[in-house]
């Protein structure tokens, strides 16, 4: 207890100090887009995802693109609209879903909200967006730091539906212990069901905290969703019965 300390341990070495530097130069609204070592591709017809420290999804749909997150910064957020124009030309980006609060989650949604898109986002969720979209940005400017403009949210408190055809959606707000913050967005047409972010895999296969995993299965069964396969905001597509053998483990 209270071991004396010495000056040597504060100081930091030349290398780290370097690297720091190195470094500043760069932020978050450099990050390129997706990740090294991972492909953008279609999950199923008109439905792009896009690998990345946190993952977004581009969904076609007949009267325009619907993205799914908004992560990291308003610099990536920009990419990810100009992926959007690559991919489906004369499309506009229509509406972005933000499932959660956490910064992964929000951290773009700025970009959307000063070129006009409106943002689906849980009724919770809603006091904290008005905060962010109102920051000033003025030691660091982004596109709504300098071109303000009222955001336009679509608050969700039950199932929402977004368009129509095979690419509709439908929003519903998870309502779990850990996970009260999330939404997850269920594809009918597909069996598919993006699941926000209350859990993730492990390197050795299992779930992390399979309290969570729980609680998106208890809203798939509430809202008597039938999921083949799901992904997340740190998972690729997988089949559903995975999540469905780790309860049941758990739980045995």
């Amino acid at each position: 207890m209270n071991a004396p300390l010495t000056e040597e341990l504060f100081a930091i070495p030349a290398s780290s100090r370097s690297s720091f530097q190195a470094r500043a130069k760069r932020t978050t609204e450099d990050r390129p887009l997706g990740l090294q070592g991972k492909t953008t591709r279609e999950i199923t017809k008109g439905v792009v995802f896009i690998p990345g420290a946190w993952n977004t999804t581009l969904v076609q749909q007949a009267d325009g693109i619907v993205v799914i997150e908004a992560p990291i910064s308003s610099g990536y957020s920009a990419r990810v609209i100009e992926e959007a124009g690559k991919r489906f030309p004369g499309a506009p980006i229509k509406a972005v879903i933000s499932t959660s609060d956490s910064w992964p989650h929000i951290g773009g949604v700025r970009e959307y909200v000063a070129r006009g898109i409106p943002v689906y986002v849980l009724d919770r969720t809603r006091p904290l967006l008005e905060r962010l979209v109102a920051a000033p940005r003025s030691s660091f400017p982004d596109r709504l730091a300098t071109n303000q403009r009222e955001p336009e949210f679509r608050t969700v408190s039950e199932k929402t539906v977004i368009g129509t055809g095979p690419n509709r959606l439908e929003i519903y707000p998870i309502r779990g212990e850990t996970s009260e913050r999330q939404m997850m967005v269920y594809f009918p047409q597909y069996k598919l069901l993006y699941g926000s972010d209350p859990f993730q895999k492990l390197d050795d296969g299992t779930y992390f905290l399979p309290q969570t995993v729980w609680e998106l299965l208890t809203a798939v069964v509430r809202e008597k969703l039938a999921v083949e396969t799901f992904f997340m905001m740190h998972m690729d597509p997988t089949p559903w019965r995975e999540a469905l053998d780790a309860v049941r483990k758990a739980e045995r």
